[in-house]
């Protein structure tokens, strides 16, 4: 019933409006609106009938309803936009700021707020702007100047978002500074758990672990503050006291592994290890951990191995790269580190490298098809022939009834004068292949070359011919 009732205030509207009685049409959409103040189709021609009436503040209102249920739409700003620019240009300046950042130009965005900013002297005002400037600063990574407006902000008001927002912001390049900022907050507000949970974090970083297991709140970083401590048999039983839902979070095998790391039982250690990577494969924690196992172990190829896997789950190649080199120098059979060696000098494109621990696989691998496949690309794009050559007899040693390998190699042999094994391996490639217009090209190239025949070349002229003649 409801919506017939909208639906015939709607058509009513719109006779008013055909009619020019537009105080009438606009009574009508407000008792549409009023049945159902979510339908922004609704509030859409309110407002726009408010504003063509000129009832500007009611318009405003409708305006910023819509805004609010569909933030992403560029229509309302616009038309707020028209609304304040004679009366209000704080509004105005807002209003167009967030229209840029809607539209992604967060720099002309920032400009508008600093104009929005300059246009009030409500204090009010002025930190809704300054907080909006200083988070589009921080999109557009600029973090000093968005640490200057947070700090302008708790002159006029200590915002507890404002502390963490700074906290966050120096935590990367000045934890005392971070520090600094959260005292101050907590002093503010003693009970936030969100403020003495980013404290614990900051202590744990910056190896206060006193400190860090008093603002401990999370059940994980206590234990965790415990450990740094070597307080084990507490932390033990705190792990032991957990409910089975705990237990299936990420952090309590993690946590289990550093106990046992604790009490040099390094059999569990490397269980609970295992278990943590199982539930997060991506983490460069599981790498870590085994790493200083092993350099307890004395074990250094595995110690420098595991560093090796850390630093690559951290993005830094550099550094995995050379303890990959350290872990090869140490064990230069062991292929698992070979082949992390030629994954990532295939990611750092250095060709003549990637080649050379290729060679050192398939030396121990002798079988392995796709790294002598590799090599004779490479050999082929330096223009290496005897290698090319070296790399194919191999393959074909793996498989002799390639024939597609017993082809290349043919061609390669005879374009080296080396006719005797050229028709060798044309003959073995003729075995092999099934029927082709290739296969009966190859037999009397075989049969001329058995003859002492030269196979004619196709002249230049007939591979243009035959260029154009292709369809």
């Amino acid at each position: 019933m409801a919506n017939k009732t909208i639906a015939e205030a709607l058509i009513k509207a719109q006779q008013f409006e055909e009619e020019d009685k537009y105080e009438q049409a606009y009574e009508c959409y407000k008792y549409a609106y009023e049945t159902n103040k979510n339908d922004t189709d609704i509030l859409q021609k309110l407002a726009t009938s408010a504003q063509m009436l000129q009832h500007d503040i009611e318009a405003i209102n409708y305006w910023q309803q819509y805004m609010n249920l569909k933030p992403e739409d560029p229509i309302s700003y616009n038309q707020l936009l028209d609304l304040y620019f004679h009366d209000n240009k704080y509004e105005y300046y807002m209003t167009r700021a967030k229209l840029k950042t809607l539209e992604g130009r967060l720099i002309q965005a920032a400009d508008d707020y600093k104009k929005a900013i300059n246009n009030t002297t409500e204090e009010k005002e002025i930190i809704a702007a300054r907080y909006l400037l200083a988070q589009t600063y921080e999109l557009v990574n600029k973090p000093l100047k968005a640490i200057d407006e947070y700090l302008k902000i708790l002159d006029y008001d200590h915002n507890q978002n404002v502390y963490l927002s700074l906290a966050k912001l120096y935590y990367s390049e000045d934890k005392s500074a971070a520090l600094n900022i959260l005292q101050q907050a907590i002093q503010q507000y003693p009970d936030s758990t969100e403020i003495k949970e980013f404290l614990c974090q900051l202590y744990l970083a910056t190896g206060d672990y006193e400190q860090a297991e008093k603002y401990a709140v999370s059940i994980f970083n206590k234990i965790k503050a415990l450990l740094m401590q070597e307080k084990n048999e507490e932390a033990f039983t705190l792990l032991q006291n957990l409910s089975d839902k705990e237990k299936q979070d990420v952090s309590y095998s993690a946590l289990m592994a550093e106990y046992y790391y604790n009490t040099n039982d390094n059999e569990n250690t490397l269980k609970w290890i295992e278990t943590f990577e199982k539930i997060n494969p991506d983490s460069p924690l599981p790498s870590q951990m085994r790493a200083l196992v092993y350099e307890k172990l004395n074990d250094e190829y595995k110690s420098h191995f595991y560093w090796g896997k850390y630093y690559i789950k951290k993005g830094n190649q550099e550094l995995a790269l050379d303890e990959y080199l350290n872990a090869y120098n140490t064990n230069q059979q062991n292929v698992e580190v070979i082949k992390e060696l030629i994954n990532l000098y295939s990611v750092l494109d250095d060709k003549f490298a990637c080649a050379e621990f290729c060679e050192k696989l398939v030396a121990i691998e002798k079988d392995d098809i796709a790294t002598i496949k590799r090599l004779i690309k490479f050999y082929e794009e330096q223009g290496y022939e005897d290698k090319v050559i070296e790399y194919l007899f191999a393959l074909a040693e793996i498989n002799p009834k390639d024939y597609e390998c017993l082809l290349k190699l043919a061609k390669h042999a005879e374009s080296n004068n080396r006719i005797n094994d050229a028709i060798d391996y044309y003959n073995k490639y003729l075995k092999f292949a099934p029927n082709s217009d290739e296969k009966e090209e190859v037999k009397k190239k075989v049969g001329m070359l058995e003859n002492g025949e030269a196979p004619e070349e196709e002249g230049f002229l007939d591979k243009l011919l035959n260029l154009f003649s292709k369809k």
